[in-house]
């Protein structure tokens, strides 16, 4: 068993995040978050970020993880990943090489998680189906993993830790999760979009090669706050929007010599039409250009 562990570990086959600067703001609900996710791992209780697309519950992990200077894995669940993509399968070459042994095995991110002690991000765990999200249970609760490819169990890590994102049930395409998956989950820690003040601080940090004139950076926050209150919207812009439109109007202005506000009109073309989804029968654009009118900046042609 050891030497399969040591096999499985060299190889390095994964979703393991690379080394990099992780951009965030810890203040306010981040700040709230971190500490808890914190005081949670060293309880040994796995958490779970719970809050609408683009708040911000990816990078807050992954700052996490960072900190604590543990390995990270992450997958984004949908309906079509499997218990297979977790734990991980066979590959055919190096099965008609070597059979089907160790060496033909290629481990999947939870996988690699367990027997490194890392961390494991469950990003948008309530839209995979409860059979996929089985095969941890195990793991989560009795700190073992039994692999069927290979027909045996390992001993999961002591240092391994399971944090899961969800977006709220309302939304489209999520499922309610197990009674076995939420009993397993001790802490629930709820996020929304930032304030207006907390985003430009983020925007900024995002955004250090540019300087984005106060009106400008206000203009942006506007327009995204009115949007995420809009009725006719159902998945609003995300913080990843207000990034996209401060550097993309940034960029312009490296290349123009200035910024204007119709740079953030033309902005908004480009970055929110296809970023929002608008309620059956309505057209994005109208959406859109009605906040610009009532913020006095025209609309997009």
């Amino acid at each position: 068993m050891t030497d399969f562990l040591t096999l499985l570990k060299q190889k390095q086959i994964g979703a393991r995040e690379r080394k990099e600067e992780v951009k965030i703001v810890l203040e306010g609900q981040y700040k709230v978050a971190y500490e808890i996710l914190l005081d949670a791992y060293n309880a040994g209780l796995h958490a779970c970020l719970v809050g609408p697309p683009g708040t911000g519950k990816t990078l807050l992990v992954r700052k996490f993880a960072q900190d604590l200077g543990k390995p990270f894995y992450w997958v984004t669940f949908t309906e079509i990943v499997r218990s297979s993509t977790l734990i991980g399968s066979f590959d055919p070459v190096l099965v008609f090489q070597k059979g089907f042994s160790a060496e033909a095995f290629v481990p999947g991110p939870f996988l690699l998680a367990c027997i490194e002690g890392g961390i494991f991000f469950a990003n948008e765990i309530n839209r995979a189906d409860e059979f996929t999200l089985n095969v941890m249970l195990d793991a989560l609760e009795e700190k073992r993993l039994f692999l069927p490819q290979l027909r045996t169990w390992i001993r999961v890590d002591d240092g391994f830790y399971m944090v899961a994102a969800m977006n709220p049930y309302e939304m489209k395409g999520t499922r309610k999760l197990s009674e076995a998956i939420r009993d397993r989950i001790r802490i629930w820690i709820h996020l929304d979009y930032p304030p207006p003040e907390l985003e430009k601080k983020i925007i900024l940090a995002n955004c250090p090669e540019y300087r984005i004139p106060y009106q400008i950076l206000e203009c942006i926050i506007e327009i995204i706050s009115k949007l995420r209150t809009h009725p006719e919207i159902e998945k609003p812009p995300s913080i990843r929007a207000s990034i996209a439109l401060a550097r993309f109007i940034g960029e312009r202005a490296k290349r123009k010599g200035e910024i204007t506000f119709e740079d953030v009109v033309e902005a908004a073309k480009y970055v929110l039409l296809d970023t929002i989804d608008v309620r059956a029968g309505t057209d994005p654009k109208s959406v859109v250009n009605s906040v610009l009118r009532e913020l006095g900046l025209g609309e997009i042609p």
